[in-house]
């Protein structure tokens, strides 16, 4: 029998770091134990998805006597399993035990590799370098997290066999995420490598649930990856939330997303004010005085592509893409549409956040900065 423990009174980072080194993978003794909860496969398909990748287990689990079973002899993996609860310090690992025969450690796979399994569902282990985070919006309201991570494997030329250069892995509201990740995710011109333990690929997708254990790994020169980083070019077949490559000439501009406003050239908050009686702006967030504030932009333009006939591209540019747009237009004040059509953008780095296939192809995409 399988089932879930929840070990309270484990409040910082360091106690859930040091009870997981001492109890994972050994005999351990549970005393005032509590069930919280009976679990079923409808219930909760991310903890048996774990289960089922530790099913059969290797040996007998009362004489220790490996299990030299045909396939035809395999009883089925579980179908119910009970969640327990029990405090600190009534967990208690038995003296004198090794490892346990029971225990399977996490095996780490390449990116390659695991994309190259045809499972329809299966866990899986892997070091990774975050690239680029997209935060989503559930039905629920909660906010997923979207890593684009890559490894050696997938940034290897040439690309034989079609597999993607990125990945993106899905981290669930209740996928537990420590300080010194977020930090990490929240710097990520350092592109750090994260280790993901038990994540769950399921339709050619990565997800991260509670079970899942992500931790910061520290710099490995044997894990480096070329820079810069080698994505897919942008094509028909390209799926919503992907990372890609687009180069286009500027067919149309969306002007009513066309808009500029000043911001601190400092801070860059947009709470300024004229100085009374005095030439200049002064912030109110950071208290700056500036002769003249920065200004930023938004525009949408859609582009034709040559690898995409028939279809329709509109992308969102980044700052630095519409100066240097508007820039060599030569429009000295604002911008004349006029001038921006026909102009030759890219390649640029792109998020791709839709998708539609109902009638035409129609994609909309995100300019993104890799560092």
């Amino acid at each position: 029998m399988f089932g879930e423990v929840l070990l309270h009174c484990v409040s910082t980072e360091s106690e859930i770091q040091q009870n997981s080194e001492q109890l994972e993978g050994h005999v351990c003794l549970l005393q005032a134990l509590r069930v919280v909860q009976r679990l079923t496969r409808d219930k909760c398909s991310p903890l048996f998805s774990m289960i089922d990748s530790l099913w059969p287990p290797p040996v007998d689990p009362k004489s220790h006597d490996d299990l030299l079973q045909s396939p035809s002899d395999r009883v089925p993996p579980p179908c119910f399993c009970y969640r327990l609860s029990v405090q600190l310090g009534h967990m208690v690992p038995l003296s004198g035990q090794t490892e346990s025969p029971l225990y399977r450690p996490p095996v780490l796979q390449t990116l390659r590799e695991i994309l190259q399994d045809e499972s329809s569902r299966c866990h899986c282990s892997f070091r990774a370098t975050v690239v680029h985070k997209e935060l989503l919006s559930s039905n629920a309201g909660e906010r997923e997290m979207l890593l684009f991570v890559t490894d050696p494997s997938l940034q290897r030329e040439p690309n034989t066999d079609g597999n993607r250069r990125t990945v993106a892995v899905c981290l669930s509201p209740s996928c537990l995420i420590q300080s010194s990740v977020t930090q990490a995710l929240d710097a990520l011109q350092t592109q750090p490598v994260l280790m993901f333990r038990d994540a769950v690929k399921e339709n050619a997708q990565i997800f991260c649930w509670e079970q899942t254990v992500i931790q910061l790994e520290p710099e490995d020169s044997s894990f480096s990856i070329p820079r810069p980083i080698i994505l897919d070019h942008l094509g028909p077949e390209t799926l919503t939330y992907s990372l890609c490559t687009v180069t286009g000439v500027v067919v149309a501009v969306d002007e009513s997303t066309a808009f500029s406003w000043p911001t601190c050239s400092s801070c860059e908050s947009c709470r300024l004010e004229t100085r009374e009686h005095q030439k200049g702006f002064l912030c109110l967030e950071c208290g700056a005085v500036m002769d003249e504030p920065t200004t930023k932009m938004e525009l949408e333009v859609f582009l034709s592509c040559s690898s995409l006939s028939h279809c329709t591209v509109k992308i969102k540019l980044q700052q630095k893409t519409i100066t240097s747009l508007l820039n060599s237009t030569s429009c000295t004040e604002g911008y004349s549409v006029e001038n921006v059509l026909g102009s030759e953008i890219g390649p640029l780095s792109v998020f791709v956040h839709v998708v539609n296939r109902s009638h035409t192809v129609w994609m909309g995409l995100e300019e993104c900065d890799l560092h």
